[in-house]
């Protein structure tokens, strides 16, 4: 990955030392200091005695006794000075076997029992940064990210946050989506061991995993109604399933979904990559693209597409990665788009977004797509549905207004419900205009 924004180099500031090299270096200071400090002492108390054996007249008979004292004493500190050394080397080793017991002794040790409470306070932060690193951060403290909404569920983050530390995880993931739903994104991060299905195979190797049904031993099916795929594609098959209910069903409508003509609101993906140059089509981003047939039909042409999705009754989120593709567990469509400003090529959604999504929120999101779409990027906005009376006095003034160019727009009503259904869809393909 590239540095974060506003990072430095290290020519600018160097990376702080490993914490075991400070320590043996201040070790090997302080020693130093001590040797020092007994020499100095002892030198000062050679000089004073053969200054006193002068002014006393000790050895006034023999003119050399005043430097066989010297050497005298000096021989002696010596002695004292070796002494000293061997008694700091074998406190080294002392020391040494203190921490390294210490450290055994915290290893064993059961890691403490934290209450939810506790365990959301530590989960929430703030955690000091060791030894004053701030790298950038104008901040000696890190903050882990946490949506807002999470505090307004103060007694279901508690739920969520109950659980053994280092032990295995629980199994609530419909509890953790109903958070993510409410705004509680994302979630806090939790100690624990995240459960794996039994006997979990290896996925079939890549294109050819893009239109196979999984394995059902690749995802634990315990808080779905289905537990087999066999289960999610029969229910896929039965007279009036449509929109997600089918899409388990990679050889029924799947298999035609985005290819051909199929009238004027259905856009064909090879029209939709015609429209810009060859290959300046690369990545993207498809919101809501239950189980990823449009990241498929993209793979299929060389083009990357990153998947959003919940598991919202059925394992949407496994089914997608063992196509070979890349799901994004996402919820709130009030949330900042997880990408960098002017990055994308191309974003997609169908359905997803609706009438059902509050206008203020709606103009947001348009915003935010745009801000994530390189210039000459494209949204394609696919059958996005509403009454006739909001086409034209809410939905079209707010698209209208975001700034996209209109490469293609056609609106049409809703059919299959009776012709007196007011019920309509916009599918439109929107650039970002070049700069």
């Amino acid at each position: 990955m590239d540095a974060p924004a506003g990072g430095t180099s290290s020519a600018t500031h160097a990376p702080p030392a490993p914490h075991h090299a400070t320590v043996k270096k201040r070790h090997y200071s302080d020693r130093t200091k001590i040797l020092l400090l007994f020499l100095i002492t002892n030198s000062v108390s050679i000089l004073l005695s053969v200054s006193f054996s002068h002014v006393t007249g000790v050895g006034s008979g023999d003119e050399d006794s005043p430097l066989d004292f010297a050497f005298s004493v000096l021989s002696s500190s010596q002695s004292l000075a070796i002494d000293l050394h061997r008694r700091i080397e074998a406190t080294d080793a002392i020391i040494k076997r203190l921490i390294s017991n210490s450290g055994k002794m915290k290893r064993d040790e059961p890691p403490p029992k934290l209450t939810p409470e506790e365990e959301l306070t530590l989960a929430l932060g703030p955690h000091t940064l060791p030894f004053g690193y701030t790298p950038n951060l104008d901040s000696d403290k890190l903050y882990p990210a946490v949506g807002a909404a999470c505090h307004r569920h103060r007694d279901e983050l508690k739920k969520y946050m109950r659980y053994n530390v280092t032990g295995d995880c629980p199994s609530d993931e419909a509890f953790a989506e109903r958070l993510m739903l409410r705004g509680c994104e994302p979630l806090p991060r939790r100690r624990c061991r995240a459960r794996g299905p039994a006997g979990f195979p290896d996925p079939t190797p890549f294109p050819e995993s893009l239109w196979v049904i999984p394995p059902d031993k690749s995802v634990s099916w315990g808080p779905y109604s289905c537990k087999n795929y066999s289960c999610l594609v029969d229910r896929a098959r039965r007279p009036g399933s449509q929109d997600c209910k089918a899409c388990f069903d990679l050889a029924g409508k799947e298999q035609r979904r985005w290819v051909g003509h199929g009238g004027d609101l259905d856009y064909d993906i090879d029209t939709v990559l015609a429209s810009k140059p060859r290959g300046t089509i690369r990545i993207g981003l498809d919101i809501g693209g239950g189980t990823g047939t449009f990241a498929a039909r993209m793979a299929e042409r060389g083009v990357t597409v990153v998947t959003t999705t919940l598991d919202l009754g059925a394992p949407f989120g496994a089914f997608v990665a063992s196509r070979g593709l890349v799901p994004l567990h996402l919820g709130a469509v009030a949330g900042r788009l997880p990408f960098f400003d002017g990055t994308l090529d191309i974003v997609h959604s169908m359905h997803v977004l609706s009438n059902w999504i509050p206008g203020d929120v709606l103009d947001a999101e348009l915003y935010d797509i745009y801000r994530v779409l390189r210039p000459g990027g494209i949204f394609w906005l696919d059958h996005f549905f509403c009454t006739g009376k909001e086409l034209t006095e809410v939905y079209v003034p707010i698209i209208e207004k975001v700034g996209f160019r209109k490469l293609r727009w056609n609106t049409g009503k809703k059919l299959d419900k009776g012709p007196n259904a007011d019920e309509w869809y916009i599918s439109a393909l929107l650039e970002r205009p070049m700069m």
